[in-house]
């Protein structure tokens, strides 16, 4: 009788042990599961995503690149206003723009395929700029311009609004 009762009392601690381990391992499946999804919604804020805020979500991290590349190619174009102290820009400021403009798009992380082309179409431009060692009022900034607002259009709820500051800034 000695033996059935050490027995058993080995079986409900092995049969207890067991449970413990269980429940351990459900609670470990399930902390990955949530951890793994609010890192993909955070990773999800950093792709350029259609319909985002990025004047009130911030964390939406590409589509605020997107906002600042309109707004810094809106400097080239007469559409931005730029406090400089009341002097006027130098072609040195122009090419520190320029160079945050690509900046800009280089952080942008974009993997659908609407609109990809156009994207890479305003790096193409930006790049060839800084090449050509371009100058304010050059056509090519138009250009770099115009895909960069159609962009913003497109992918933000909240874009740059383009200013008039010059009779030569069309709208």
């Amino acid at each position: 009788m000695g033996k059935w009762i050490f027995g058993l009392l080995v079986a409900v601690v092995l049969l207890g042990g067991g449970l413990f381990f269980v429940v351990n391992e459900k609670d470990a499946q399930t902390k990955p599961v949530k951890a793994q999804q609010q890192q993909s919604e955070q990773e999800q804020k950093e792709w350029l995503t259609v319909g985002a805020d990025p004047n009130n979500y911030p964390d939406y991290k590409s589509n605020d690149e997107l906002y600042f590349a309109h707004l810094n190619s809106a400097i080239f174009v007469d559409k931005a206003n730029v406090n400089n102290g009341g002097t006027s820009l130098t072609n040195e400021d122009y090419r520190g723009i320029l160079k945050e403009l690509k900046g800009n798009l280089d952080r942008i992380k974009y993997n659908g395929e609407e609109k990809k082309d156009e994207l890479e179409k305003a790096k193409k431009l930006v790049n060839q700029a800084i090449q050509n060692d371009a100058k304010k009022g050059d056509e090519i900034y138009n250009e770099i311009h115009q895909v960069l607002h159609d962009l913003d259009l497109y992918f933000n709820k909240t874009h740059f609004a383009d200013e008039k500051l010059t009779e030569k800034a069309d709208n």
